[in-house]
């Protein structure tokens, strides 16, 4: 028996081609009218015989032919409507068998209503979740004959299906988007948002207006422009019907996302309240499911959205949200939504740790979907960020182990991603975290994620919480570098690594190796140098040069081995090249905040005064500094009290800087220096090298001190004159003549301070030696 005669026979099957056959083109009129009735209430009831409605569709796709009557037409787009609802395969069967441009043809102004009202019901089922007849109808010239349908003289029920129509033609459709806001759809939609039209119309036009504007700035303009915001907020009030509150919020939602304009105008047409209303548990669900995103898209980005968000009181209904009794999908979307409150907004961060979301969030990091898991340490990991206070809520709620288990190789790489971002910022909040994340053994699971097949948002994610892991701790570069997470991150320096990932692995590298000469060793021999010199020497961006260059300086400094190969493989002149960059690109604030900051580590401190020492050195960067302002933090460091490294690298900085122009000093000594510099220069438990760099600060603001030394000794230079930047020659205080500032090679100032460096290394061991030698 062949398929067809089988299928012939099942049951059921009978009465379907029965009517098929009386809609062939060889039937007389009476029968393909009875017989496409007949069809269609088939089709209604019971569309499961799919292959055998399949076998009717080129018949009844005949009868919307020009010659056939109204009725005959009419039946047939229902049918064919009937059939092609939420089935792909008989949408596809539908259009190869040439119904798009009759039914697009039954649309004309002068078709009876009914028989427009199903060609566009037709045309809405064909084109739903199918870009394929998106396109086909489109081409058809569909889209200005349904734009029409909107206009006011349209029967109510006609313009409903026209609005679907449209709303599932632009659906993720950009192109499609561009033809119905060109065909002027947009005016006649806003219309029917109007309090006279049926809410179930004003629904629909608010999904349209939605899908028009998906992802699509243009049309997000040319919507607002067209009054469509205080419409779509007139709507949201608790006296509208839910169905209409729904689809307003979601349009509210695509108008504003990314677009700061719009969501001003939301924010000044009165709409924050009412949606922070719809919140409430009283409100249906889908209702709540489409109010958070909208709020969500609001504050993004937005202080001044997330402040009145805030204030409207989004925060207590959406951490009820969160709660075990809420179906998943709405746990994330308030996940989500609490996530861009606190976004870089540490008041929202109090508030929403106040209204106990944190320790929901660390529950929901378990045993949860990965969607509700992905958002949960989303928003834990922005709480973490604003932990301004450092008291380290999101660590003391538990968070630590369900986040490090959110590594595993078995999590979905989007989890994966925002845990490692979470931890990330745990231990950036409060580095006193860091003990707890190593162990809670987050530093195997993190290196694991920077294999090659790790997706790169995920492996960026990895090296940046491991570069955070180990400043100024021993004990974590130890365990990191134990873990082998050295030689992947050198490998993600590779030219095929994303430049945010190159970036993230020069940073790690970076910190893995300060303070550490193993480590030092560990990345040089596993290829870093020439990798970073090989990225330095293709012009990367100048925020990864400097990062770059940061790393090349720590791998090198007291490290003879490590300069000699950073040498050999030409890194020196381009690590040089990047002081002007550095100074031009305003990286003077970072570098100061380094010596300033009672964490750094003293080899740190001393390879950032270093740096800025040469970049004030440099003749071709000097200029650039007209004034102390970034500076002035440095005074503090001049107390007697201060560190040997501490007073070197200020007085090297400082003495550079005053010597650039007297507008510096004079700033400087508006500040105060002169005092304090006095106070330490007068300590008799200065070492000779200390001495030496203090009495050359001293020098260089002779000209605007007061004591009688600078006094005495501006009256015996009165009759010299010197040209501002160049060098001049003072009395240091042993009478000797010392240089305030001697105009120096840049190419060679980095090599020379690492072989100085290495120098008074081994001039200290000696002495440690020989005083051993002694006892």
């Amino acid at each position: 028996m062949s398929a067809e005669e089988d299928l012939d026979n099942q049951p059921g099957n009978a009465e379907i081609l029965r009517n098929i056959l009386k809609i062939s083109p060889t039937s007389d009129l009476a029968d393909k009218f009875i017989g496409a009735r007949e069809l269609k209430a088939l089709a209604t009831d019971d569309r499961n015989k799919v292959a055998s409605y399949a076998r009717a569709i080129p018949n009844l796709a005949a009868l919307l032919s020009p010659k056939m009557p109204h009725d005959v037409q009419e039946d047939a787009a229902e049918a064919l409507a009937s059939l092609a609802f939420h089935n792909l395969y008989i949408q596809d069967k539908v259009a190869c068998a040439g119904a798009i441009p009759p039914l697009t043809a039954l649309l004309s102004a002068n078709t009876p209503a009914g028989v427009q009202e199903h060609a566009t019901i037709a045309l809405a089922h064909l084109v739903e979740e199918y870009p394929v007849n998106q396109g086909k109808v489109a081409a058809a010239g569909a889209i200005p004959p349904l734009v029409a349908l909107l206009s006011a003289n349209t029967p109510v029920h006609v313009q409903y299906q026209a609005v679907l129509a449209l709303a599932n033609i632009v659906a993720y459709n950009a192109d499609n988007q561009d033809k119905v806001a060109s065909a002027g759809a947009i005016p006649p939609l806003v219309a029917l948002l109007s309090a006279n039209t049926p809410s179930g119309v004003q629904a629909m036009a608010a999904l349209s207006l939605a899908t028009i504007v998906v992802d699509n700035t243009c049309n997000q303009g040319k919507v607002a422009s067209a009054g469509a915001i205080p419409a779509l907020s007139a709507l949201l009030p608790a006296n509208n019907p839910a169905n209409v509150q729904e689809q307003v919020a979601y349009a509210i939602s695509t108008i504003v996302a990314g677009n700061s304009v719009n969501q001003g105008k939301v924010a000044s047409a009165g709409a924050i309240p009412p949606l922070v209303a719809l919140l409430s548990a009283n409100t249906r669900r889908s209702v709540q499911s489409r109010a958070a995103p909208a709020l969500a898209f609001l504050v993004e980005n937005n202080p001044d959205n997330q402040g009145k968000v805030a204030s409207a009181g989004a925060i207590p209904p959406l951490v009820a949200l969160l709660s075990a009794s809420t179906p998943t999908g709405m746990q994330e979307i308030a996940a989500n939504a609490l996530a861009k409150l606190v976004e870089n907004n540490a008041d929202n961060e109090g508030k929403v740790a106040s209204a106990g979301a944190i320790p929901i969030l660390v529950e929901l990091l378990s045993d949860t979907p990965a969607g509700v898991q992905q958002s949960a340490a989303s928003a834990l990991g922005i709480t973490a960020a604003n932990d301004t206070g450092k008291i380290g809520r999101v660590a003391s709620a538990g968070a630590l182990r369900p986040l490090v288990a959110l590594l595993s190789s078995s999590t979905p790489a989007d989890v994966q991603q925002r845990a490692a971002f979470a931890l990330l910022f745990i231990v950036c909040s409060n580095p006193t975290n860091r003990g707890k994340v190593e162990a809670a053994s987050a530093i195997p699971s993190l290196v694991a994620l920077l294999s090659a097949s790790t997706p790169a948002d995920v492996q960026k994610e990895a090296a940046n919480a491991l570069a955070n892991l180990v400043p100024s701790d021993t004990r974590n570069q130890d365990k990191v570098a134990s873990a082998g997470a050295i030689p992947p991150l050198v490998a993600l320096l590779s030219v095929s690594s994303p430049a945010f990932v190159q970036d993230q692995a020069a940073y790690a590298l970076s910190n893995l190796v300060v303070g550490s000469p193993k480590n030092q060793g560990k990345v040089a021999d596993a290829g870093a140098i020439p990798a970073l010199i090989s990225l330095l020497s293709a012009s990367p961006p100048d925020w990864m040069q400097q990062r770059i260059g940061l790393a090349l300086a720590n791998l090198v400094f007291h490290n003879r081995d490590n300069q000699a190969k950073m040498a050999s493989a030409g890194g020196i002149p381009l690590l040089v090249a990047l002081l002007k960059l550095v100074a031009a690109a305003g990286a003077i604030s970072p570098l100061v905040g380094l010596m300033t900051d009672p964490c750094t580590h003293d080899r740190v401190f001393s390879s950032a005064s270093a740096i800025v020492t040469a970049l004030l050195s440099d003749p071709r960067v000097r200029g650039l500094f007209t004034s102390a302002a970034s500076f002035l933090p440095l005074l503090a460091l001049l107390q007697v009290d201060s560190p040997e490294h501490a007073l070197v690298g200020t007085s090297s900085v400082l003495s550079n800087l005053a010597s650039i122009s007297p507008s510096i000093q004079r700033e400087l000594a508006a500040a105060g220096i002169i005092l304090p510099l006095l106070a330490v220069q007068a300590a008799s438990c200065n070492p000779p090298q200390v001495h030496q760099k203090l009495d050359k600060l001293h020098a260089s603001l002779r000209d605007v001190c007061s004591c009688q030394p600078c006094v005495s000794k501006g009256k015996r230079m009165s009759g010299q004159t010197s040209t501002e930047g160049s060098s001049t020659s003072v009395l240091d205080r042993t009478g000797a003549t010392a240089s305030v500032v001697d105009p120096v090679d840049s190419d060679k100032l980095m090599q020379e301070f690492l072989e100085e460096e290495e120098r008074e290394k081994a001039m200290k061991e000696t002495e440690a030696n020989s005083k051993k030698g002694k006892k």
